[in-house]
């Protein structure tokens, strides 16, 4: 079983997609919509 996180937040500028970010211990898939992100963080075992 995985576990998981959903975090949001704001940065500077207008964005819109989605992108993954793969580390060793997490994947992060972020969206982007205008000038909030919305972060899935789903742990690996």
């Amino acid at each position: 079983m995985s576990d998981w996180q959903l975090s949001f937040g704001t940065f500077p500028g207008i964005l819109f997609g989605l992108r993954t970010y793969r580390e060793e211990f997490k994947d992060n898939h972020v969206l982007y919509i205008g000038f909030i992100d919305i972060c899935l963080t789903i742990y690996k075992d």
